[in-house]
């Protein structure tokens, strides 16, 4: 028999007490249905209703709502006994760093310890350090849990990654984390067998190569944004399987792509950083334009990276083009040229949607290429600005040659 039971009717039937004769099992599975919080109040109810929480298979903790760090671990430490039996489907912890003091990983190592042993499938970690940015540590248990299905971790502290068996694990989440070195991430994704989708948040400050290795991924997003005056090493990419690929980076030297998957379709956000700091007020030494063909020839190779790319989506980030004071002289940005045509034109690639609004000459003479060499584009998209070039820029892109006789444009 299954049981269908909303949020609503659990709380009900509580009131009305229709369900103190049904089995524990399906009780407590009534019962998950509703927050933590409100669950826990059940076992006022009467005698039998007590402990009957304890077998939850869900729980959300937050140490914000205790009074202190003693009744934030006992409580925690209730619900993961070491006696338990009945399964864990998902923990979601979160744990402000001002509730715990030191080096707290030894708070958690039990409950994880507990967790795994009850087959957990789902674990969020979510730790708030405020401006000290010492995160809170996550335990080794974390890296051996032989049922664990997705795992999401916001600003937490790891391990070095010594030995680790995640076999189930399909879905990760890493949002500004604190890796020891760059060989714990890579050990974390390579001993992840069946993983499908990855998103990385990383801080720009963050200076570590993110080698993403995976014979299974399908999804991967990778955010590093935010720094004006720093680059980072880059990101290095080998996922043959890879189906969709975003990408939002300010930060990054650049990236490797040594695998990708057929078809894929990628978006990309990519602003190769120049060196602020160079610059100050020689707004006329040349400086720009050292700076953009630097940013170009990134660009150039990746784009020689995603060979079998079936669509793309580009900001105007990705190519840096500004005006004046605000950026580089758009004049002197009049080459968009390879030394080769990308394969993925000539082989795969058949949707392009520009996000941002074109309106500069380079991003025309992008638009231009793609519409040349494409060979099996199918659907071009592009938003071009409501001014006096706008007419200008339409006979351009008309007069334009098309190496897909299939190719539509779509002009918003």
């Amino acid at each position: 028999m299954v049981w269908k039971v909303n949020a609503n009717q659990a709380r009900s039937a509580l009131k009305k007490d229709e369900i103190s004769q049904l089995p524990n099992d399906v009780t407590c599975q009534i019962i998950s249905l509703l927050s933590t919080k409100e669950a826990v109040k059940t076992s006022v109810l009467s005698t039998r209703w007590r402990h009957i929480w304890l077998s939850l298979p869900c729980l959300e903790l937050k140490s914000r709502e205790f009074s202190d760090l003693e009744n934030f671990m006992s409580f925690g430490d209730r619900f993961f006994d070491s006696s338990r039996v009945s399964s864990i489907q998902k923990v979601k912890l979160t744990i402000d760093k001002k509730d715990v003091d030191g080096d707290d990983s030894y708070c958690l190592a039990s409950w994880f310890d507990a967790a795994a042993k009850c087959k957990i499938q789902n674990l969020h970690v979510s730790s708030y350090s405020y401006a000290d940015r010492k995160f809170n540590k996550m335990p080794q248990r974390l890296y051996n849990c032989e049922t664990l299905v997705c795992l999401k971790l916001f600003q937490v502290a790891l391990s070095d990654a010594e030995i680790v068996s995640l076999p189930c694990l399909k879905k990760m989440y890493l949002e500004y984390i604190d890796f020891p070195n760059e060989a714990t991430f890579e050990t974390l994704v390579l001993c992840s067998p069946v993983l499908e989708c990855l998103k990385i948040v990383v801080s720009s400050d963050d200076e570590k190569v993110f080698r993403v290795q995976s014979r299974s991924l399908k999804k991967l997003t990778f955010e590093r944004t935010f720094s004006l005056i720093s680059d980072s090493a880059g990101v290095v990419i080998d996922c043959p399987r890879l189906d969709i690929l975003n990408i939002n980076d300010n930060v990054s030297k650049g990236f490797i792509i040594h695998n990708l998957g057929c078809n894929a379709v990628l978006q990309m956000n990519l602003l190769g950083m120049v060196r602020w700091e160079e610059f100050d007020d020689e707004l006329d030494n040349g400086i720009y334009e050292e700076g953009v063909s630097w940013n170009r020839s990134n660009i150039h190779r990746f784009i020689h990276g995603i060979s079998m790319v079936r669509s793309i989506k580009i900001s105007r980030g990705t190519f840096k083009v500004c005006d004046g004071r605000n950026g580089f002289p758009r004049e002197n940005v009049d080459q968009v040229s390879f030394s080769s045509v990308p394969e993925c034109l000539l082989s795969s690639l058949e949707f392009v949607d520009f996000i941002a609004t074109v309106q500069y000459d380079v991003e025309i003479k992008l638009v231009k290429y793609l519409v040349k060499n494409s060979a099996v584009l199918k659907k071009l998209t592009l938003r071009l600005a409501s001014d006096s070039r706008r007419d200008e820029m339409l006979k351009k892109l008309l007069k334009t040659p098309r190496a897909s006789t299939k190719c539509k444009v779509f002009i918003l």
